[in-house]
C-alpha cells in the first residue's frame, strides 16, 4: 500500500481500545484467571502496559484482582452487560414461550436454547427441570460441539471446510466413553443429524444424560439456533426421551414458522 494512503479501516482505530477488548476476549477463550505475564505472551505487549491497562479494568470494575496470587478475573459486572445481550435476542422471545410449553409436558426434563456464535455453542436461555440433579447449563455457558444434541443440531450443515477448522481449533476431547472423537465418525453422524432433522446426545457429554435436539431455521431456511430437552436416565428413561421426538419436532417447525421459515 502506498504509503501516503490513509487504510480506512484503521482511520478511527485507538489502539489502547482495540488492546482492552483483546485482553477480554482472553477471559472468554481461557477456563482460569489471568497473569500480566499472559496478556505479555499472547498479546506481545510490554509488562508495564499490561499492568496499566489491567489495573484501569479493575477500576472501571470490568475485572478484579486476587491480591495474593496477582492474577485478574471476570467481575460481576459483566452479567449486567450478558442479561442485557440475551433480553435482546428476538429468537428468545420467540422461542420461551414454546419452551415453557414443553415444561408443562415435561417437568423432569432440561430445555435449553442455543445459538452458534464465532464457533462456538453458546446457551443463551434455559429452563431447570423440577428433578435433582439438574444440568446448569446457565445462559453463557459453551458446549463442545461435537458431544452435544445442541452442538450437533448447529453444526450440521456448515460447509465442510467451516467444520474441519473447528476439528482443527478446538479438538474432540473425550468427555464420556460415547463422545464421537474421530472426525470421520463426526461427519458421519452430522450427515445422519441433516437427514432425520434432528440430533441426539445419549451420554455423550454428561455421562447418564440423555438429550434430543433440533435446530430452528430463519425465512431463508439458514440454522439460526436449536433447542433441546434433556434429563438423566434416574428421572427419563432413553425410551421415554426418545418418545419426546414428535413434540419437539412440531416445536421445533413452529418456532421455525413464527421466524419466517416456511416450508
Amino acid at each position: 500500500m502506498d504509503s501516503g494512503v490513509i487504510d480506512k479501516s484503521d482511520k478511527y482505530n485507538i489502539k489502547a481500545v482495540e488492546r482492552s477488548f483483546e485482553i477480554l476476549d482472553l477471559f472468554s477463550q481461557l477456563d482460569e484467571p489471568i497473569t500480566i505475564q499472559t496478556i505479555c505472551a499472547q498479546l506481545g505487549i510490554n509488562s508495564n502496559m499490561a499492568f496499566r491497562m489491567l489495573s484501569t479494568m479493575v477500576q472501571s470494575g470490568y475485572l478484579q484482582k486476587d491480591e495474593k496470587s496477582g492474577s485478574y478475573s471476570i467481575s460481576l459486572k459483566f452479567l449486567t452487560l450478558s442479561r442485557k445481550a440475551l433480553m435482546s435476542m428476538e429468537i428468545r422471545r420467540v422461542v420461551m414461550p414454546f419452551l415453557e410449553m414443553l415444561r408443562a409436558k415435561y417437568p423432569r426434563a432440561n430445555l435449553n436454547l442455543a445459538v452458534l456464535y464465532q464457533g462456538e455453542v453458546v446457551v443463551i436461555d434455559r429452563i431447570d427441570s423440577t428433578s435433582l440433579p439438574r444440568t446448569y447449563f446457565a445462559p453463557g455457558k459453551t458446549l463442545p460441539f461435537h458431544a452435544t444434541g445442541l452442538g450437533k443440531a448447529l453444526t450440521c450443515e456448515l460447509p465442510e471446510a467451516e467444520l474441519d477448522a473447528m476439528i482443527e481449533k478446538k479438538g474432540l476431547k473425550p468427555f464420556t466413553p460415547s463422545t464421537i472423537t474421530d472426525p470421520i465418525a463426526l461427519k458421519q453422524e452430522l450427515a445422519k443429524v441433516r437427514g432425520q432433522h434432528f440430533s441426539r446426545d445419549r451420554a455423550e457429554f454428561i455421562p447418564n444424560d440423555n438429550c434430543n435436539a433440533f435446530p430452528l431455521r430463519d425465512v431463508s431456511g439458514k440454522i439460526i439456533a436449536a433447542i433441546s430437552l434433556s434429563a438423566f436416565e434416574s428421572y427419563m428413561t432413553v425410551a421415554e426421551i426418545e418418545d419426546t421426538i414428535p413434540v419437539l419436532a412440531e416445536t421445533a417447525r413452529n418456532i421455525s414458522f413464527y421466524m419466517g421459515y416456511n416450508a
